[in-house]
This record gives structure tokens, sequence and C-alpha cells, in this order.
């Protein structure tokens, strides 16, 4: 028999070039599990995991063409990824609600030009470049994309259970010594942005 309302559930990502770590956490905030993790490709070869860095050795027209190749790809596996989740907690009784993506410090700079200036911003733009992919592919889906700076995460994760910084991180062992290895600071950030983006999503549902 099919529940009259499925439990919510929410996705954090941990993005680096060409790829993502990604949790599945379904709710209640009271009593969270951990549905999925995977690793997700977000670029494939030939097309290359720097497209900054590749861009930065070609001329001006093979760089556009090399960053919009790359930002284009990211956002077809964003996309399918999500999908896939969405059914995957489909099937496990939730309903997928919000994503969380845990961010850097900083966003690239406004032009192609000013991306490609120095090494720290070509980082930089590829970090936004993955991360941006995943952001738009949960806001395609209807889902509530919530984006939080990694520094950030404890705080926020405890105002959202209401609950302290330290059982955060408890909680978050917790559902790592459940699932198994590998679980290192990929996974447990993107579980807190999880938990986070469950959070918002669940503080705006209707009564």
């Amino acid at each position: 028999m099919v529940p009259d309302r499925l439990e919510p559930a929410a996705i954090g990502f941990s993005s680096h070039s060409g790829w993502a770590a990604a949790v599945c956490v379904g709710g209640p905030l009271s009593a969270p599990c951990v549905i999925e993790r995977s690793r997700l490709l977000l670029t494939t070869w030939p097309l290359p995991r720097e497209p900054y860095h590749d861009a930065k050795r070609g001329g001006p027209d093979e760089a556009v063409e090399i960053v919009a190749a790359a930002a284009e790809e990211a956002r077809v596996l964003a996309a399918e990824a999500v999908t896939g989740f969405a059914a995957l907690a489909g099937a496990h009784g939730y309903e997928l609600v919000a994503s969380g993506q845990v961010l850097g410090g900083g966003k690239p700079g406004a032009s192609l030009s000013q991306s490609l200036s120095t090494h720290a911003a070509m980082h930089g733009a590829e970090g936004w470049l993955f991360r941006e992919a995943l952001i738009e592919a949960s806001q395609s889906s209807g889902l509530r994309a919530v984006g939080v700076i990694e520094r950030e995460l404890p705080a926020r994760a405890a105002a959202a259970l209401g609950t302290s910084e330290g059982e955060v991180g408890a909680l978050v062992q917790l559902l790592g010594r459940d699932c198994g290895p590998p679980w290192g600071r990929d996974q447990k950030v993107a579980t807190m942005a999880a938990l986070i983006a469950l959070g918002s999503a669940s503080s705006r549902a209707p009564a």
C-alpha cells in the first residue's frame, strides 16, 4: 500500500573538477537516513576534467568552444544524475524535494579572460562550472537548491536540526558507519549539505 504522503529527501553534492560526491538523505530530520551515495562523473573523455586549464593553452576561439562543451556536458550529466536520484528515492518511499551544494569561497571572473587570468582564477572557474551544472539540474527538476559555503556547514546543519555542531558531527559519523566505506570528507560535507537542504525544504512545506 502506497502511503498518502512520501517522506521528503534531499541530495548533497561536494563537487570537484569533473566529478562530484553525492549523498541522498531521507527525512524526517529527527531521524534521517542515507538512501544512496555515489560518485558522479560530470565530464567524460575526450572532454577535459579541467576545461579552463585546457582553454588557457588554446586560442581565444578554441577556448570558448572548450569551456562551452564542458559546461554543456556537465549540465547533461548532472540532469541525468538528479533524475536517477529522484527515481531511486521514489522507489524507497521518498520524494526528492531539495539539493544542497557545497560551495567554495568565491565565484569565477565575469568574463572568460578574467577566468583565465591566473591559476587560482582557473580553478575557481572550474569549480563553479560543475557546481552550477548541479544547481541548474536541481532547479530544472523542481528541487529547492541550496548552496552553503563549506566552512558554514556545521553551524547551518546544527540550526536545521535544532541541535549542536558536535551532535551534527556525531550524526554524520553514525550515518557513515551505517553505510560503510567510503565515508570521507566529501561524503560528510555532502551529507551536511543534504540535511540543510532537507531542513530548508521542510520549513517551507505546506501545513
